[in-house]
């Protein structure tokens, strides 16, 4: 069985095991552009996303043994992203602040007014994003930016599911509200 073909827990399990930084180089691979994007969304800010994520690698390559193989390896690492994001807050002594410039990348000076209509779009809901709290923030970019199940969502944020589930009922709502659809 190749490494592609391998479950992540398959593959942390080598590395456990053999620290075979082939099998880590394969979950690296599969994760730190979602998680880079997760931490994105929570920091508005693309290279401190993008340390971040390095940083949570690092910890996981230099502390394989903290995982447990009986558990998703993919809910586990985004659990570690959440805890090292709260830390960030918290060693800054500030509030979170979401501030995103989410920008097209066209091939042409010119766009055509669906992508314009699609741009401005974007901005509203991100801008719509801005008025929620942040416990419908976190479950709005965990539904829709990383594809979690209900359930891996209630295990990343400790909850249960029918919390997940209300809010994200009450974060869509109030989406429709500041964006006017």
């Amino acid at each position: 069985m190749s490494r592609n073909e391998m479950t992540d827990e398959e593959l942390m399990r080598q590395y456990q095991l053999n620290k075979n930084t082939k099998a880590f180089e394969c979950i690296y691979d599969r994760h730190f552009i979602s998680l880079s994007k997760y931490l994105f969304w929570l920091s508005g800010k693309t290279e401190r996303s993008k340390d971040l994520a390095q940083n949570i690698f690092i910890k996981v390559f230099n502390n394989p043994y903290l995982f447990d193989n009986t558990k998703n390896f993919k809910v586990w690492l985004f659990v570690i992203a959440k805890n090292a994001w709260k830390n960030e807050i918290r060693n800054r002594s500030r509030r979170l602040i979401l501030e995103r410039n989410v920008t097209l990348q066209s091939s042409s000076i010119q766009e055509s007014e669906s992508e314009d209509v699609i741009q401005q779009r974007r901005k509203e809901v991100n801008s719509a994003i801005d008025y929620l709290s942040e416990n419908h923030k976190e479950v709005i970019l965990l539904k829709y930016s990383n594809n979690f199940t209900i359930e891996e969502i209630a295990k990343i944020l400790n909850c249960s599911e029918g919390t997940v589930k209300s809010r994200l009922f009450y974060a869509i709502k109030n989406l429709k509200k500041y964006t006017g659809v």
